[in-house]
């Protein structure tokens, strides 16, 4: 049976609320760009050249993996998917960008610094693979490979339609392009238009010890995949079923891990905006399960639609303290009510909520050792698109989108930030305007 799925690939969003002006089509020559909200926002000016092979050296490093990669994105123009094995999986999660209305991408992405990167049994992870709308003639792919982990800049203009260059993701890039960015090592891109005239395109990586943008790798010409709808694909795998257990063979490599989309913005109208449902599209209409990329253990999670992203591999949890919704201790105002599902944390959840201010649960007991900001995961199940408000200690907080999770007994999660103060708070949630999701439980950390 063959079980190769189109890849149509995603594009993404950001976790920064205000707008920014985006680069114009001369910013190279400007030389200055928005510097990345992990290292403190603003902007910073473009520096040095990032390291890597290019031209035949780029080929012989990448061996089998780029002959892999092309040929999982040529299929639509010359068959040659028909060359990969039928039995293997290839599937993938993100957003799709409107290639008449968005243009460019700015994001920070999480890697993997320790341990075991390597992919086994055929396997291949690609977290993520980024190509703006508009034409853009560069595919910046970070590759989990059967010799390593490797950054591609991969050339789609003028017919090259291969790797223009290859960096190693080794110590040495780990210690100049990357920092800690929600506990995990993280690098930061941009690519935009920088010529319209000759549709050139560059992509640049912050350099977190020289604080500017070192340019990585420019193209231009014509854009020779015309029938992809690209954007930003946070998790994209090509596996084969391990018989000895049951699952994809990356499964097993990378349990207890996870990759990390995050500040990923979008350009419109030469301004950098969030990748939100109103400018971006989903590459599944709901939060696809584990199963269905052939690992059972691994969970997808929007923690803010369209622009925070999360792959994760079994084995760590959230920290902080949990929270049941039907636990006594809570208050449920109105309609809001318990019901049993073996989906749940605690074996059940709360809904009827929202659909006025009648509808609510109370969390009571939340405590706080210090007043300050907080992290609040929410753990819910939900057949729709709904959205939640927290109110906290009375005062109303953020309102969280919280995306279909497929089913009311399938568990997503999404999170949000809010001020506590030191003691026990409370956390209220509802939805004046429509029903909100059936709550499981929520982590404060």
């Amino acid at each position: 049976m063959d079980r190769k799925r189109a890849s149509a690939l995603a594009v993404a969003a950001v976790l920064t609320t205000g707008l920014v002006a985006a680069p114009a089509a001369s910013a190279a020559g400007t030389g200055w760009l928005a510097r990345p909200a992990a290292d403190g926002g603003g902007v910073a000016p473009i520096g040095g050249t990032v390291p890597g092979l290019t031209g035949a050296a780029a080929e012989a490093a990448g061996g089998a993996a780029l002959k892999h990669f092309a040929q999982t994105r040529t299929a639509g123009r010359d068959g040659a998917r028909a060359q990969v094995q039928a039995a293997q999986l290839h599937t993938d999660w993100g957003v799709n960008l409107p290639s008449a209305t968005t243009q460019g991408i700015h994001a920070t992405q999480s890697v993997l610094d320790s341990g075991v990167t390597t992919t086994s049994g055929g396997d291949y992870v690609y977290a993520p693979t980024a190509l703006p709308g508009g034409g853009a003639c560069i595919e910046l792919t970070t590759a989990y490979t059967p010799s390593g982990p490797d950054l591609w800049a991969w050339d789609w203009c003028g017919g090259r339609d291969g790797v223009g260059k290859l960096t190693p993701m080794n110590a040495t890039f780990l210690n100049t392009y990357t920092t800690v960015v929600n506990g995990r090592r993280a690098y930061s891109m941009d690519e935009h238009k920088t010529s319209t005239t000759s549709n050139t395109w560059t992509v640049y990586l912050y350099n977190y010890l020289t604080h500017a943008w070192d340019t990585y790798f420019t193209s231009s010409g014509t854009y020779d995949l015309p029938q992809f709808n690209f954007g930003w694909n946070m998790f994209e795998i090509y596996t084969s079923v391990n018989p000895a257990t049951g699952a994809g063979y990356y499964c097993q490599t990378f349990a207890g891990r996870g990759f990390e989309s995050s500040a990923v913005q979008v350009s419109v109208g030469d301004t950098w905006v969030a990748a939100s449902p109103a400018n971006t599209s989903t590459t599944h209409r709901s939060i696809p399960p584990g199963s269905a990329y052939d690992c059972p253990a691994l969970t997808f999670s929007m923690l803010n639609a369209n622009d925070h992203w999360l792959a994760q591999i079994g084995g760590t949890q959230p920290t902080g303290t949990s929270y049941e919704a039907e636990s006594s201790a809570n208050t449920l105002a109105g309609q809001a009510a318990i019901r049993t599902s073996s989906g749940a944390s605690g074996g059940a959840f709360v809904g009827y909520v929202g659909n006025g201010t009648a509808n609510t649960l109370r969390f009571n007991t939340i405590t706080a050792t210090a007043a300050g900001t907080r992290t609040v995961r929410l753990y819910y199940a939900s057949g729709a698109a709904r959205a939640v408000t927290l109110t906290v200690n009375g005062t109303a907080g953020p309102t969280v989108n919280t995306p279909s999770t497929g089913g009311w007994d399938t568990v997503g999660s999404v999170t949000a930030t809010v001020t506590l103060r030191a003691g026990t708070n409370t956390i209220q949630l509802g939805n004046t305007t429509g029903w909100a999701p059936d709550i499981d439980r929520i982590v404060v950390s």
